[in-house]
């Protein structure tokens, strides 16, 4: 039976010769895939991983007859934070059946299709996200059966076992415990190191795990080996499954990989610049420093970084410049360049930054017009986005019949016209400019008119100050008037249980407070207050009455008749008296 487990590291190509089986063994083999989020976030590996499967699923159909001629069994498994079978792909018996074979193939171009769709939930919420080598390698041994002639798991990883409640101390312990004691058996790991500062520590991890003990060669002889763990690409990682899987079955599936033969290219280019424009870039670019191969093209293209890759249309040019057009303009765009020989073709050379095309710029919103001295001072809110190089202020004195007073500013979105007449009207509109070309116009600002002082900036200041000047004086009157009365109300005096005296003076407000010897409620005295210690407050009213306060209430008594009030504690007699002038001599306060 062959196990195949997924695991969370890619195994990178190993190229052995590929030896035909005369007879192949019985095999069980165990593929484990790793689905962890650190493979299935990064797009463009797990594509190329998948299509390395696809391949492998393509040497399963052409070798067929092979594998059906041998007693193989295999089963593929998927693992992140937990382990699980990969649906109907467990346990497939191909000695003897077309029919399981080609399920075989199926399974992994199957297998392929879930790593080109990347994170997906509800396989997140099937195993997880993170890596967990010790599940991975208890499901792989649930399809290894004790009395297997040749079994195998293959572990295909690109990180470290990193699951939450699991240390990573447990891996090993694991290992030993389902798999230290089994004799013969080969744990091969496959793993995928891009990063090269991590490619030391996956492979010390993995160098590890790999046990090749006492596994029986295939009927050619040779030695059951696995030198490599790591591997520096998907597709390396995709051709060492298949050699893993070759080696464990014995049987062809893996096409050899050919010698490549040596072609001589063309050198690099060189200084490539970029420079936007409506819809389109052009490009430039220094030719190879050497002509070991002659050039007979160039090769250009640019794409977004959602987008497919759109090539210049120009034909075979010798030309160090073009333009390639039909892009979207506010999109950035990568560009590249690669020199064409006779037979052969030059690396790609990528731009230094990414170029973005831009249209015109729209035309600027309405500016905003203030008023000065013989001149205005106008704005306009900026468009970052447009790439403006220049704005162009236009006014006209004649309601836009004419525009004769013009100013360019250089980026800056705000400017001053001057030498205008005050008191005439104006309107402004403003144009932008970039690289492409100039804005429309923009809609036209209110009419404003240029002024030298405050009242002539302010047509409507004179009237409001008139009517202030008229609402001053009233004031004043009001106050002349208030003061005469209050003179001519004279003074009052209060007499408090008819020992206490106080002469209060002149005004319509007054106020009483009752002075008492400390820890005692007798009244020594009685003090003139307005302020927020008085017991007792007064108003004086029309008719010679007065309106007294006190903490019981309101009273309202006349000059010389008594009230009675409460303050202090206690009940008191209180005599008001008025006088019409206050020329008489003031009363003492008695204490």
């Amino acid at each position: 039976m062959v196990t195949v487990m997924v695991g969370a590291m890619l195994i990178g190509s190993l190229a052995p010769t590929v030896r035909a089986a005369a007879a192949p063994d019985r095999s069980d083999v165990v593929l484990v895939l790793d689905f962890s989020a650190s493979i299935l976030q990064d797009p463009a590996n797990r594509n190329r991983f998948g299509a390395a499967l696809e391949r492998i699923a393509d040497r399963v159909d052409a070798t067929s007859s092979d594998l059906v001629a041998g007693d193989t069994t295999v089963s593929i498994i998927q693992f992140a934070s937990k382990a699980a079978d990969y649906p109907g792909c467990a346990d497939l018996k191909l000695l003897n059946s077309p029919e399981t074979v080609a399920h075989l193939a199926a399974c992994l171009r199957s297998v392929a299709g879930a790593y080109r769709k990347g994170l997906d939930p509800a396989l997140t919420r099937r195993i997880g996200v993170d890596t967990n080598y010790v599940a991975a390698m208890e499901q792989a041994a649930k399809h290894l059966p004790a009395d297997a002639v040749r079994p195998a798991l293959i572990l295909f990883s690109d990180g470290k076992h990193d699951v939450k409640g699991v240390p990573i101390s447990q891996v090993q312990v694991v290992r030993d415990r389902l798999f230290g004691s089994r004799t013969p058996f080969a744990l091969l790991p496959v793993g995928m190191g891009l990063d090269p500062k991590e490619r030391a520590a996956l492979e010390s991890g993995l160098l590890g795990l790999r046990i090749t003990r006492d596994m029986p060669a295939c009927v050619s002889g040779a030695t059951f080996d696995w030198p490599q763990v790591v591997f520096e690409s998907p597709d390396e990682a995709g051709n060492a499954v298949a050699v893993a899987l070759q080696e464990a079955t014995c049987t062809f599936t893996v096409a050899p990989t050919p010698v490549p033969t040596a072609v001589p290219q063309p050198a690099p280019v060189r200084g490539i610049a970029l420079t936007a424009g409506d819809g389109r870039i052009d490009l430039a670019w220094t030719p190879p420093a050497t002509t070991t191969v002659p050039i007979v093209d160039y090769r250009v293209r640019c794409r977004a970084a959602d987008g497919d890759w759109i090539e210049s249309k120009e034909g075979l040019s010798l030309a160090t410049k073009t333009s390639i057009d039909g892009l979207r303009n506010g999109t950035a765009y990568q560009c590249e360049v690669a020199a064409v020989g006779a037979s052969s073709e030059g690396a790609w050379i990528p731009a230094p930054a990414t170029v973005t095309p831009i249209g015109r710029p729209a035309a600027p919103a309405k500016p905003s017009v203030e008023a000065l001295d013989r001149a205005l001072q106008i704005s306009v809110t900026r468009d970052d986005g447009a790439s403006v190089t220049e704005y162009r202020y236009e006014c006209s004195r004649d309601g836009g019949g004419t525009w004769p007073l013009q100013r360019e500013v250089t980026t800056a979105n705000a400017t001053q016209i001057t030498n205008l007449t005050n008191g005439v009207a104006y309107v402004c509109r403003a144009y932008a400019t970039n690289d492409v070309g100039t804005s429309d116009a923009s809609p036209v600002s209110d009419a404003v008119k240029p002024c030298g002082s405050l009242l002539e900036c302010n047509a409507l200041l004179t009237p409001v100050l008139g009517i202030l000047g008229v609402v001053l004086a009233g004031g004043i009157l009001a106050a002349l008037v208030a003061l005469i009365r209050e003179r001519r109300r004279g003074y009052m005096v209060a007499v408090v249980d008819g020992v206490h005296t106080v002469n209060l003076g002149s005004g319509s407000r007054q106020g009483i407070r009752l002075e008492r010897s400390r820890g005692s409620k007798v009244i020594t005295g009685i003090v003139a207050d307005r302020g927020k210690t008085a017991d007792l407050r007064i108003r004086r009213l029309s008719g010679g009455r007065f309106e007294v306060r006190d903490t019981a209430g309101r009273h309202v008594t006349k000059s010389g008749e008594p009230v009675i009030v409460v303050a202090a504690g206690s009940r008191h007699e209180l005599v008001l008296w008025a006088f019409a002038t206050n020329t008489a001599a003031p009363v003492a306060s008695t204490r």
